[in-house]
């Protein structure tokens, strides 16, 4: 489906990329990776490169297109390129230097795999040999695992594997190479044609300027183990007992990804995925076990759910009061005030102001859109507006802070197919950039001068991705017209707030901004059964405090 979309994106603009274009990239990602992470690359990985250069060029784009593909195994017959000149020597080739492989013995998972690259029809036949009795009706991953659980792995892959199956080797030394490269596990090589398309604009940055993803062999390795774990973990728990998935899970050493900086992220998005694993499945005593060991968020969120659970309020309260003196973020600190606010017999925060919105009658052709609804309603009244939602925040903050946000300095940019600074959803991200920030804000001294600064970042960097800015006419339109009527030390508060915490404080802005004349106003939009957010409340009461107007209009259906 990505080449079909590649594809499309080709033809659309009728831009011919060279023929030999992927193995360009590719030879460009290993010279990037060997220039810059030479002294972190293991021996495997320094031989396979060496290794690829040597080959002849036939070789080499046989093997990055299957590189490029999905799955461990190919059948030969289907590779079918008209730049490789001759095949059946560049699959020697490959075989010669250990890039290919002829696989005897598999696991259960690459068994499934093998049979895989067949169609339905095609297992079936080569099937009669067996005189194995199937059900013809079954889906063909149905039909595939009931062979699994009831062949012997040795003969189905004598009966599918064969001499025109190739089998990609040095994989793994392949993906620790993107994974330098990249800086994560999920960089796709497909960036590359996006880019050279024309369907996505990086910021151009001096790569003698670009930082490194990581500073040490044992960072990277840490990274990469932790993505291997969380793959594992999706499979058992399909496959498992949540108390088996409990027990897998003791058996990794957490504490030491969680003390490693490059690594707690990924290393609390684990604990959190196996810690609610087992609090789904009322292991609760088990989940609290693993939500002791970080205090990120949103584990004390789920600390608290549970001794609400366990009727266990002392520890509910005193964790609450814990959470209100250093809040991970808005939901977190909302969240612990309720608790307070209930053992109080008060309301819950977000339910006293949606109680406090006013109603509105939307037209029940609306209902699977409630917010175009909303904004109909408003016209009716003579009103203009916009459901811009997120994007008037985050397009003034993305085109104010440009240069702040992706300042080289920061060892935040590392490959030019960066979208995002790497510290961009980080804690460091604002300790990083404060004083540059602050500095902005202070020498910012009237809206023309502010307005100066974001039609420079538009001028310089139309279209060019950025983890802020929508580019889209409309909402563009949405921020110029808000900051008409926004005062500058409002706009400035919006700006100081976000730079704070962009990952959170980046979202939960009210849906639609509509204005009539000298009058203005933003919306929170609630279906009878949606419900105010933490979020959401977070930044009602801000512009409460600054003085932007700003409620919820509760639909009512007619």
């Amino acid at each position: 489906m990505l080449l079909l979309f590649l594809l499309w994106m080709v033809n659309q603009d009728k831009i011919i990329l060279p023929e030999k274009y992927y193995l360009d990239n590719f030879r460009y990602v290993l010279n990037f990776v060997l220039g810059k992470y030479e002294p972190l690359l293991s021996s495997l990985e320094l031989d396979f490169i060496s290794t690829f250069m040597s080959l002849s060029e036939d070789a080499q784009c046989l093997y990055v297109r299957m590189s490029n593909r999905k799955g461990q195994f190919f059948r030969k017959e289907k590779l079918i390129y008209q730049e490789i000149i001759n095949l059946d020597e560049a699959h020697e080739e490959l075989l010669e230097n250990n890039l290919l492989t002829k696989k005897t013995i598999l696991e259960i998972e690459e068994c499934f795999q093998l049979i895989n690259i067949y169609t339905k029809p095609e297992i079936i036949q080569r099937l009669k040999a067996l005189d194995f009795q199937i059900d013809k009706k079954l889906k063909k991953d149905q039909l595939i695992l009931e062979l699994l659980e009831t062949c012997d792995l040795d003969l189905l892959t004598e009966t599918f594997y064969s001499n025109s199956i190739i089998t990609q080797s040095a994989k793994e030394e392949l993906d620790m190479i993107k994974l330098f490269f990249f800086g994560h596990n999920h960089g796709d090589m497909s960036d590359f044609v996006i880019r050279d398309v024309g369907h996505a604009k990086f910021m151009e940055v001096d790569e003698s300027k670009l930082g490194t993803s990581f500073d040490s062999r044992e960072e990277a390795e840490a990274v990469m183990h932790l993505s291997q774990l969380s793959k594992e973990f999706y499979l058992l728990e399909e496959a498992v007992s949540p108390l088996s998935v409990y027990e897998w899970f003791k058996e990794i050493e957490i504490g030491y990804f969680l003390n490693m900086e490059k690594a707690k992220r990924r290393a609390d998005k684990l604990l959190h995925k196996v810690g609610y694993h087992l609090e789904k499945h009322k292991h609760f005593d088990q989940a609290l076990e693993l939500y002791h060991l970080s205090s990120a968020a949103p584990l004390r969120e789920r600390r608290i759910r549970i001794y609400n659970k366990q009727k266990d309020f002392d520890k509910s309260l005193a964790l609450a009061q814990q959470i209100l003196e250093n809040p991970n973020d808005n939901k977190e600190y909302y969240i612990a005030l309720d608790v307070i606010n209930k053992l109080e017999k008060k309301l819950k925060t977000t339910t006293i102001r949606q109680k406090e919105g006013m109603v509105i009658p939307v037209d029940s052709s609306y209902q699977y859109r409630v917010e175009q609804g909303a904004l109909a309603y408003f016209e009716s009244l003579g009103y203009q507006g916009y459901h811009a939602e997120n994007s008037i925040g985050r397009n003034v903050f993305g085109l104010f802070f440009w240069e702040e946000i992706f300042d080289p300095q920061y060892n935040s940019l590392h490959q030019p197919l960066q979208r995002n600074p790497s510290d961009i959803y980080g804690k460091d991200f604002y300790e990083k950039r404060k004083k540059a920030i602050t500095d902005k804000l202070q020498t910012t001294k009237s809206k023309k001068q502010l307005a100066k600064v974001l039609k420079q970042s538009f001028k310089s960097y139309d279209g060019v991705a950025n983890p802020f800015v929508h580019w889209e006419v409309s909402m563009m339109d949405a921020m110029w017209q808000f900051l008409a009527f926004a005062k500058l030390k409002q706009i400035k508060a919006l700006l100081a707030e976000m730079a704070i915490d962009p990952k959170n404080r980046s979202t939960g802005f009210p849906d639609l901004f509509v204005w009539r004349e000298k009058t203005y106003s933003f919306y929170e939009v609630k279906s009878p059964n949606d419900h105010l957010s933490e979020k959401q409340l977070f930044w009602l009461e801000r512009f409460d405090e600054w003085g932007i107007h700003s409620e919820i209009a509760l639909v009512e259906w007619h």
